[in-house]
């Protein structure tokens, strides 16, 4: 491949990788101590006072979701942090060709001794190599928060059962507090199938920009038609989720298939289950996506936008910029 190829896709991509790698590795440890500031026996008593209908916006049950591991699974589903990987997803992969045209680059890019080939493949492979830096960030940033937190756990008396050696606890006695690392509660390694589950998501949405892309010579307008479409995606999810009369649009959705946080407890439970293709009912009957069916749906998506925008560029005629 090259060099100098090489040396211009890592130059236009440093700013933009830098700032977010930055606020990506903040937040996920700073969210991570949140978690470590709110007890796990007081967010019970806060979620017992939620209505019932508010756990079908989540794929986990809510007595997973009051853990340690449950609460800090639940930052690879912020909004915030997942517009940000995806931002620099959509951002270089619209810039691959509309961007470079709408520059006037492109026409002297292809005048130099460079096949197409490598003028597309360049900027692809360098933001693949961004996106999986981003997750690794991810990931060293949780790490990092439950290795240097602690949590205050309260604890209240209890009462030994004499012959079955059961413990009942006086919850109307003042609890005694006590401060645990939050390593006892939380294996980092765990969060590794969800943070996957994101770079899946990311490489769908680097397709996806890079196709829009190929097809057009105006990245302000390639960059509309995905952003748009990726918050279409949301909000049909969102409503899936909100009444069962739009279930429906659940297959409209690519986020139907972003569930980090079932991922992750599904691994807790048993780690061979993240290579499920589908999960199974205790009866033996599909029950929907498993862990690696849904990054299987991101790869086969991703690498079919890849494919068909290589091909498109290959055979286009580049318009004059104007």
């Amino acid at each position: 491949m090259n060099k100098a190829l090489i040396k211009k896709s890592i130059t236009e991509t440093l700013i933009l990788f830098a700032a977010i790698a930055a606020c990506v590795f903040a937040f996920a440890w700073f969210r991570v101590w949140v978690v470590s500031e709110l007890d796990t026996t007081r967010f019970k008593q806060i979620l017992d006072l939620l209505p019932d209908d508010w756990q079908k916006f989540t794929t986990v049950e809510f007595e997973w979701l009051i853990t340690y591991l449950g609460r800090t699974a639940l930052t690879l589903d912020e909004p915030f942090l997942i517009m940000l990987v995806a931002i620099f997803a959509i951002v270089r992969g619209t810039d691959v060709v509309s961007g470079e045209i709408s520059r006037g680059t492109m026409e002297m890019l292809l005048s130099q001794p460079v096949s197409r080939r490598q003028i597309f493949w360049t900027p692809v492979l360098t933001t693949l190599i961004g996106v999986l830096l981003l997750c690794l960030l991810i990931w060293f940033g949780m790490w990092l928060g439950v290795q240097t937190t602690s949590v205050v756990e309260s604890v209240y008396p209890t009462i030994r059962v004499p012959i079955i050696d059961y413990h009942i606890p006086l919850t109307f006695l003042k609890p005694k507090e006590q401060t645990v690392p939050m390593s006892d509660h939380v294996d980092p390694m765990l969060f590794i199938p969800g943070v996957f589950n994101l770079g899946m998501l990311c490489y769908f949405l680097l397709g996806l920009a890079t196709l829009v892309s190929a097809f057009d010579r105006f990245r302000w307008r390639t960059l509309g038609i995905v952003i748009g479409f990726y918050f279409l995606s949301a909000m049909a999810k969102i409503l899936a989720m909100a009444s069962k009369t739009f279930g429906w649009l659940n297959y409209c959705s690519f986020f139907s298939c972003y569930e980090p946080e079932l991922a992750i407890q599904l691994a807790e439970a048993n780690w061979s289950s993240q290579w499920q293709l589908v999960n199974f009912s205790e009866t033996g009957m599909p029950l929907e996506m498993g862990p690696m069916g849904n990054n299987l749906v991101f790869a086969v998506l991703g690498s079919a936008c890849l494919l068909i925008a290589a091909h498109r560029f290959r055979t286009r005629d580049i318009p004059a910029p104007t």
